[in-house]
């Protein structure tokens, strides 16, 4: 095997990984995407309409536990009532 033989093998290699590399960052893109879709319409404490305007957008909090596949929509008024249930359940 020659110089430029173990150069070619070497770069089809790394193009190899790097193509693996590439599949698998797809993969976990439409994993997260496929997520959106479980958005609920409500918020997930108090029920309350998830009214699609900016503002909303906005202050609206997002929660996405990937390893279960649960996405989870909290209002502004909620926000502050489930920070502070989770920081109560950390300190036990």
């Amino acid at each position: 095997m020659d110089k430029k033989h173990r150069k070619k093998l070497k770069r089809k290699a790394k193009a190899k990984g790097l193509k693996q590399k590439s599949e698998e960052a797809q993969k976990k893109l439409q994993k997260r995407i496929n997520l959106f879709e479980k958005l609920p319409e409500q918020c997930s404490a108090c029920n309350k309409a998830f009214p699609k305007t900016k503002e909303s957008h906005m202050t609206w909090k997002v929660v996405v536990r990937s390893n279960s596949e649960m996405v989870r929509l909290f209002c502004s008024d909620c926000q502050s009532k489930v920070t502070d249930f989770v920081e109560g359940q950390d300190e036990v």
